[in-house]
């Protein structure tokens, strides 16, 4: 009898310690869905992504278990229960740490922990439930190894009960926070510019911060790509100061009403529109919804206020028309598309960067920067329009492009022996992604390579654009790595009718894969285009 005890003792602890390694595995997409429970759960149904491990393992052991109760060695299916916890301990040590491995990696931010902590109090009160049902039921034995089948299948959906029994708390930690960061924005009132767009809003973010703490005063800006209210909340508690003259703040839309609640937060006294277009359409379902979301930063900008505008979106030039102000000026490459106010002209691209003419006005301002593709030419225009008409003097804004650092990964040049990389890895779009092909046949190399898996956030037209890009693509490189499954068919195919042979499209699965494949097959003189990262939960699909 206590060596029957001792063996369900094993187990349980063994699940125990299954269960702490997976539910981090699981809280690390929960948290990549912004702790949004229906979110996750859409994902967990759409990847199938329920245990079938350990339920494997325990139902292999629970078999083994009933086939020996026929035999008359009494030890035997002690011995059984415990040859299955330590498979399964050699299963959870077989989990990988989510702290440590992935693209997107499980930050243990206060939120996190808590939500953590909850998940280990969830699991510990259906753990009990289940084992005194069970084992009152069955023998312990039974009971056991029952209770751990359904504690197995029940993993995926604890961090789904626990971020909902923390809503309450979250919501007034939230308040706090958001209170507190503000009042501080309020206190030191800095003259703040709001930045959105389907693309480009993050690196004209940048650059504008850039460009008025040289050529103005002290700017604040967000770093990266924060552009949601607890992020910005976050960088205000953290990195505002009151010598903070200027504000550069990017408004993210991910349903109508963000760029609104932002705009309440941090009220603008300007905007920039970097363009209204395709991306996210499967947040908003079309592409009249995405402009109405867009709209409500020019919206938000008082009537004496300034708003710069990118000429060559139909999306953006209309809002000039809708939401006039004091100042509004129009900047672009494409004179055809309507009149502007900033224009960029004799552009030169090289392995150092940018070269062009910025017409302005009436007078010419010389220009070059280390950023390269006229997506960051059109940014820096927007950027320009914004500090001149905020007073800074042309001629030094142009100059300081020349010592603005790229944002990560987008179209960055990175020269190597015996390959270099043009890193454009960022949440791709499909005037980003020609851009890109453009740079890439501009810099001198031996081959031309592209690793990519596609576009996304595109709704119902994501294949097609992804065909479309594919077909591009097929004369302007020499060979294309196509990565995960979520494009792969669009972009074969793409490929194919553009007339890129069979042997030189490279079908992989992950991006590690990639690599690998480029170190097996480089040659001194390449050039690859990184177009495009997906984070792990859209790559390829994980094993549970």
């Amino acid at each position: 009898m206590l060596l029957r005890e001792l063996a369900c003792l094993i187990l349980a602890g063994t699940l125990c310690a299954y269960a702490y390694r997976r539910l981090l595995r699981y809280l690390r997409f929960l948290q990549q869905e912004e702790y949004k429970g229906e979110r996750y759960l859409d994902w967990l149904k759409e990847r199938s992504a329920y245990d079938r491990q350990a339920s494997l393992v325990i139902a292999a052991t629970l078999l083994a278990y009933l086939a020996t109760r026929l035999v008359a060695w009494a030890w035997l299916p002690s011995l059984i229960i415990v040859c299955g916890a330590a498979a399964l301990w050699m299963r959870a040590m077989l989990e990988p740490d989510p702290r440590v491995t992935g693209k997107l990696r499980l930050k243990m931010t206060e939120r996190a922990q808590r939500t953590f902590q909850m998940c280990a109090v969830i699991f510990v009160i259906f753990a009990v439930v289940a084992l005194g049902l069970t084992t009152r039921l069955f023998s312990c034995e039974l009971g056991v190894m029952l209770a751990g089948l359904a504690l197995a299948q029940s993993l995926p959906f604890i961090p789904f009960v626990a971020s909902k029994a923390l809503e309450p708390l979250e919501k007034h930690v939230q308040e706090r926070l958001k209170n507190e960061a503000r009042e501080k924005f309020l206190a030191i009132a800095p003259f703040t510019i709001g930045v959105t767009g389907s693309f480009g809003k993050t690196s004209t973010k940048s650059l504008l911060g850039q460009v008025l703490n040289t050529a103005l005063g002290p700017t604040f800006w967000p770093q990266r790509g924060v552009n949601t209210l607890m992020g910005i909340t976050r960088e205000i508690r953290e990195r505002l100061s009151p010598q903070h003259r200027y504000a550069v703040v990017e408004m993210g839309a991910y349903h109508r009403g963000s760029i609104k609640s932002l705009a309440d937060f941090t009220p603008p006294h300007a905007a920039i529109v970097t363009a209204v277009g395709t991306m996210h359409l499967e947040r908003f379902g079309s592409p009249e919804d995405v402009y109405r979301a867009k709209s409500e930063l020019p919206q938000a900008v008082p009537a004496d206020g300034i708003l710069v505008l990118n000429g060559d979106n139909a999306g953006a030039r209309r809002m000039a028309d809708e939401f006039r102000k004091k100042t509004t000026l129009i900047y672009g490459l494409d004179p055809q598309a309507g009149p502007l106010d900033c224009s960029a002209s004799d552009i030169r691209f090289t392995a150092k960067g940018s070269e062009f003419t910025i017409n302005w006005q009436g007078a010419q301002f010389k220009a070059r920067s280390p950023l390269l593709g006229r997506p960051a030419i059109s940014n820096m225009l927007g950027a320009f329009t914004m500090a001149v008409a905020l007073g800074a003097q042309p001629k030094l804004v142009a100059a300081a492009f020349a010592n603005v650092e790229p944002v990560d990964n987008r179209l960055v040049l990175r020269p190597g022996t015996p390959t270099s990389y043009l890193q454009d890895a960022y949440n791709s779009n499909p005037v980003g992604f020609r851009a890109a092909m453009e740079i890439l046949n501009q810099i001198p190399a031996r081959r031309r390579i592209l690793m990519t898996p596609g576009m996304i956030e595109l709704g119902n037209t994501q294949d097609q654009e992804n065909r479309s890009i594919g077909e591009f693509c097929a004369t302007r490189c020499d060979f294309a790595l196509i990565v995960g499954e979520t494009n792969r068919a669009a972009l074969v195919e793409g490929l194919k009718a553009g007339g890129m042979p069979e042997d030189r499209i490279i079908q992989l699965p992950t991006r590690e894969a990639g690599f690998a494949k480029i170190r097996d097959m480089q040659e001194a003189g390449d050039l690859v285009l990184i177009e495009n990262d997906l984070p792990d939960r859209l790559e390829f699909v994980e094993r549970f």
